[in-house]
């Protein structure tokens, strides 16, 4: 824990991989401890896809046989938005259960302060927008690694399944999902960013009413207070209608899923699966890709795994088709059609009951399962709009207050 990576700083980061390496065994059973902590020598570069974190490649080579280890260093990131303790407590859960919810190469192999050191999956590379939309092959395989993980991963005792009891007894034993109390913390803390923020610059309470609100009209009125009691008088009320704005849609959506679909499922989910967090093996590239399979991708990146809808996960995926995360222009025109979604639920539900089991009762009552399962998934699409719309706002409000963010 006292390990701390300066991601400025190369040697610090190859001294995590090389310590961690250390204390883990080493990967190969050829590698001494005291030839990695002191002689090999080591090759870092910076890798693509971590949208939250810093990742880097470090290639070790024991300097005796030449044999390179090839490890990811990874850096947090998003800083109080996840509990790191948790989430890599579900990450080494995940990879000791390998083949049947992870890629059978991704392996977690220590944590240092601000971090951790996980194995590096040979010849993959991170996946783009481009492949979403143009390989189907790519995508039903993505969908039937989202249900192995809801099907397949039992639900560890650390985390929290109720919500209390004081809905009645029957609730205190079903899992419950963490995305309205999740929603809930990042509006309060938002609200005190914002103010913090906005309170030494009023051009920011442009950004932010922009951004919620799509004009500036009240920031006028605050622009032109000259007292600056009143000023601050006026901000302040800004920033309470922004909390009630926000607590709005989110209470409004929650009761929408209440009501609409009270039943839905259930699971521990990835709750992030975007174009970055997907890697494929680039020798698929010039080949046949009706060959991606469990072996040729990986889903990758559980920061945000956790109990929620199964639904939302799936929606939430469909949302990452059309990008935006390079440049925070989604294009809606990339959203995949109708009737692919429908496919990708019935592609869901046949990977969900080969995993249950369940092959036998496949076709009873498939096509309304089919419609009730689209009917969900496009409900929680919403639901991904507010989150990561809201996770974006506070982290350009987190990175305001930190001064890196230019105006």
């Amino acid at each position: 824990p006292s390990l701390i990576v300066d991601l400025n700083d190369e040697t610090t980061v190859v001294n995590a991989a090389k310590v961690i390496l250390s204390c883990a065994g080493g990967i190969k059973a050829d590698i001494e401890t005291k030839s990695i902590r002191n002689t090999a020598t080591s090759k870092v570069s910076i890798m693509s896809g971590g949208l939250t974190n810093a990742l880097f490649r470090v290639d070790i080579d024991d300097g005796k046989q030449h044999s390179v280890t090839s490890l990811l260093v990874r850096i947090f990131g998003a800083e109080g938005m996840i509990d790191r303790d948790k989430e890599t407590a579900n990450f080494a859960r995940l990879c000791n259960a390998k083949g049947s919810v992870v890629h059978s190469q991704l392996d977690y192999l220590g944590r240092f302060g601000n971090g951790r050191v996980e194995t590096l999956i040979p010849n993959m590379r991170a996946a783009t927008i481009c492949d979403l939309r143009e390989k189907e092959d790519l995508v039903l395989e993505v969908t039937r690694q989202m249900a192995r993980l809801h099907y397949g991963f039992d639900i560890p005792d650390y985390l929290p399944i109720s919500s209390g009891v004081e809905e009645g007894e029957n609730n205190c034993c079903q899992p419950q999902p963490v995305l309205w109390d999740v929603l809930a913390s990042w509006n309060d803390e938002l609200i005190t960013k914002i103010s913090q923020a906005c309170s030494s610059d009023l051009r920011l309470v442009n950004i932010f009413c922009s951004a919620l609100f799509g004009d500036t009209v009240q920031l006028n009125s605050i622009a032109a207070q000259d007292d600056d009691d009143k000023r601050e008088s006026a901000l302040t009320e800004m920033m309470s209608h922004i909390a009630k704005q926000l607590n709005r849609e989110t209470r409004w959506i929650q009761d929408h899923v209440s009501e609409h679909h009270p039943d839905a499922p259930i699971a521990f989910c990835h709750n992030d699966v975007n174009a970055g967090n997907i890697l494929v093996d680039g020798r698929l590239d010039s080949g046949d890709s009706s060959c991606y399979d469990r072996d040729s991708v990986a889903t990758i990146d559980y920061e945000y795994g956790a109990l929620n809808y199964t639904m939302y996960d799936m929606a939430n995926f469909i949302c990452e088709h059309c990008g935006g995360n390079d440049n925070g222009i989604p294009d809606y025109k990339l959203m995949p059609s109708l009737e692919l979604q429908r496919k990708l639920v019935q592609e869901y539900m046949q990977e969900r009951d080969s995993v249950m089991d369940n092959a036998a009762t496949k076709h009873v009552g498939e096509y309304e399962e089919v419609t009730k399962l689209l009917s969900q998934m496009q409900t929680f699409q919403m639901v991904s709009h507010l989150y990561w719309g809201t996770w974006g706002i506070l982290q350009g409000a987190s990175e305001l207050l930190d001064g890196e963010y230019e105006i």
